[in-house]
């Protein structure tokens, strides 16, 4: 049952590891899902996921370092394989896209598509968002922040390359 060809299963010790990974990968499918709606292409969606787990495993080494291990981002299905999932089609993805094509707010679709659940993402966003800020971090999550930031109408969408580059907005 738990060891298919097409499903295996693992034990993963690394638990603060996972549940950052688990947490972190939908914010970065909302500013995948982002770049999707703009109709930027698979390249521009494939360097947030870069940078997202990059920033992903830079969060867990820099305020969990006893605990987390990179390689819980990088080799475990925990990791890598949910965050690619989720930016290809997960709820946070395909409810950011859709707010960059209709024009409205990720909120707004979330109320008309998702019969009273919520995402994840923008709580997540939200929650790393002060995290960051009130240890004076925010500048080097820069795809973390400008999420956050887009989701909160401060900046674009169309500004997420500049944001990711570091650029001030």
């Amino acid at each position: 049952l738990f060891h298919r060809p097409y499903f295996h299963v693992q034990v993963v010790s690394d638990v603060a590891g996972v549940s950052l990974g688990g947490a972190l990968k939908n914010i970065v499918a909302i500013a995948t899902g982002f770049v999707a709606g703009l109709g930027w292409g698979d390249n521009a969606k494939a360097a947030v996921m870069r940078v997202g787990l990059l920033e992903m495993v830079k969060f867990g080494k820099m305020f969990f370092s006893n605990n987390v291990q990179t390689k819980t981002f990088t080799e475990e299905s925990a990791g890598v394989a949910d965050l690619i999932t989720s930016c290809s089609g997960g709820r946070n993805y395909r409810c950011a896209k859709m707010s960059v094509e209709r024009k409205v707010s990720i909120q707004e679709v979330e109320r008309k598509e998702l019969n009273g659940q919520m995402l994840q993402g923008t709580s997540t966003a939200e929650e790393v968002f002060h995290f960051l800020k009130a240890r004076g971090k925010e500048s080097e999550f820069p795809l973390l922040v400008g999420t956050y930031r887009i989701l909160h109408g401060e900046v674009r969408v169309e500004d997420l390359p500049d944001l990711m580059a570091g650029k001030k907005k």
